[in-house]
């Protein structure tokens, strides 16, 4: 079937419904679908003439202005997705044409691309450059297993750059079926091509190339990617000695940034095994005597988390004993410190006494919005409602933050839902609208 034929189609299907086998017997369906889409072509085209123009700029220079013209052709409706797909393939060079294609598959992507995708699949196969790419680009965003099986079928046959692309795409699909044959590619030379391969894994999930990508961790050069690998494994492995022992290096070189190394040492609590030897003695290491820091409160609770409850002991102690001193008593660092580890083991109560003192004693907007935060997450657990709403109130902070807060708690997740809370918000997000 050409590409033509798949557009006479589509355009009689997204204007007047899918056709039924009593209604139109197929030796009639060509000659029915090519007469009902020259019906409609007409006003389709009139609807799209006054934005052709606008569409053939340069999205790189006027990104606001072509954003709303997009939204506005999109608005349209799916009628219009025939005369779209089309313009994917210019019929003549030039920057204008090459410009309007990519504008045109920027609408598209907000027209449902699932609903075309046979279409896109005839283009993605085809031999059209320009249309080939557009297609490999829109099937990223088609919501449906079908897409990612295209895209699974162009990896094995496509190379360069377009690979890239067909990668990204499977990266949106997050298809972790040919994770097997992607991850060879972290043996590239190209930095990029490591990168590429790395948010893809990250995106997917899978489980069964963990070994393979903790050999590649092993040769990296580029000490930027090394934050995509801890990245793939707290995303996809769970209690994988191999796993654990190769990261623990990263540990013992200081070529992860601060917060990399929080990420590491938290993500250690799922990647190691239970009782894990070798990560508890790390971890025992990174919990110096002295001054406590944010990543030896992670240790602890990563060491508890694999059984070894030492760590929060010598923690906590460290930090009582720092605030019994007299020109330490009001500092809110280490009170944040303390609040931090208490709410990880669960001590909600603990943790809340001490978020408290953090707004007694510090001026700091960043400090006392985390303050606040913790308040919030802390009532949420210990199920005082009328506590968070009280923190939630005397915050300032906007409802779409509160909101926010439930992304990665489940107890939060909870306590919003509730009717009280709920119209506690509804009146926040009132009186939060502009005037």
């Amino acid at each position: 079937m050409s590409v033509r034929w798949s557009l006479l189609v589509l355009s009689c299907s997204l204007s007047l419904g899918q056709f039924s086998a009593a209604q139109v017997s197929l030796a009639e369906l060509a000659k029915v679908a090519r007469a009902r889409a020259e019906r409609v072509r007409p006003e389709q085209e009139k609807a799209l003439l006054p934005f052709w123009a606008d569409l053939a700029l340069d999205y790189r220079n006027n990104p606001d202005f072509l954003d709303k013209k997009i939204k506005e052709v999109a608005a349209l409706g799916d009628s219009i997705v025939p005369l779209l797909l089309e313009k994917l393939q210019p019929v003549q060079g030039g920057d204008a044409s090459r410009n309007l294609a990519a504008n045109c598959r920027r609408v598209l992507e907000h027209l449902d691309p699932a609903s075309f995708l046979d279409a896109l699949t005839e283009m993605a196969n085809g031999k059209a450059g320009t249309a080939r790419e557009h297609a490999i680009r829109l099937l990223g965003h088609a919501d449906t297993p079908r897409a990612a099986q295209v895209l699974g079928d162009l990896f094995e046959r496509t190379t360069g750059d377009e690979r890239l692309l067909v990668l990204r795409g499977l990266r949106q699909r997050e298809a972790a079926q040919v994770a097997g044959k992607v991850v060879g590619m972290l043996g590239s030379s190209d930095r990029g091509v490591r990168e590429e391969v790395l948010r893809y894994l990250v995106a997917a999930r899978p489980p069964q190339v963990a070994t393979t990508v903790a050999q590649a961790l092993a040769t990296e050069t580029d000490e930027r990617l090394l934050a995509l690998y801890i990245d793939y494994f707290a995303a996809a492995v769970r209690g994988n000695d191999a796993v654990a022992r190769a990261l623990l290096p990263l540990l013992d070189r200081e070529k992860l940034d601060y917060q990399d190394t929080r990420r590491l040492v938290r993500s250690l609590a799922t990647i190691a095994p239970h009782d894990h030897e070798p990560t508890v003695r790390r971890l025992q290491e990174l919990i110096v005597d002295g001054e406590p820091s944010s990543i030896s409160v992670e240790a602890a609770v990563t060491m508890r988390s694999l059984g070894e409850k030492q760590g929060v002991t010598k923690v906590t102690r460290q930090l009582t004993d720092l605030l019994r001193k007299p020109n330490r008593r009001r500092d809110a660092t280490l009170f944040e410190l303390r609040a931090s580890l208490q709410f990880e083991i669960g001590e909600f109560a603990d943790a809340a006494d001490d978020y408290e003192k953090i707004l007694e004693f510090t001026n700091g907007p960043s400090m006392s919005r985390r303050a606040y935060v913790g308040l919030i997450k802390c009532e949420a657990h210990r199920r005082k409602t009328s506590n968070a709403i009280k923190h939630m109130k005397n915050s300032g902070m906007l409802v779409a933050d509160i909101v926010a807060i439930g992304q990665d708690d489940e107890a939060v997740r909870v306590l919003l839902d509730q009717e009280k809370v709920r119209s506690f918000l509804q009146q926040q997000a009132k009186e939060q609208a502009p005037k």
